[in-house]
């Protein structure tokens, strides 16, 4: 985190970083932002439904179960008024503009 805004990390390129993993699902942060219990790439999203289609029907319903997008994600709960704080304090301390 120190080095972005600096010459080895510009400000343009960092957010090209989190936009480029916020699109892509087999990332925890694209898959947190798509609403995906976990993260997944389309490669494994295709060949587990490839094996199921080769087990039928039963074996189609029963991959379908464990797509991530069908399984809940787990939820945190709502972070405290003392995270929070805490997060920004720290936010506070190690972003500098230059």
């Amino acid at each position: 985190m120190s080095s972005i805004g600096t010459e080895a990390l510009p400000w343009g390129e960092a957010r090209d970083l989190v936009l480029s993993a916020a699109s892509d699902t087999s990332t925890a942060l694209g898959a947190e932002l798509a609403g995906w219990a976990y993260p997944a790439e389309v490669l494994q999203i295709t060949q587990a439904l490839v094996s199921a289609a080769q087990l039928g029907r039963k074996g189609a319903k029963a991959v379908e179960k464990l797509m991530p997008w069908a399984l809940e994600a787990k939820r945190r709960q709502a972070p405290t008024a003392l995270e929070i704080a805490k997060a920004q304090k720290e936010i506070d301390e190690e972003v500098i503009f230059s």
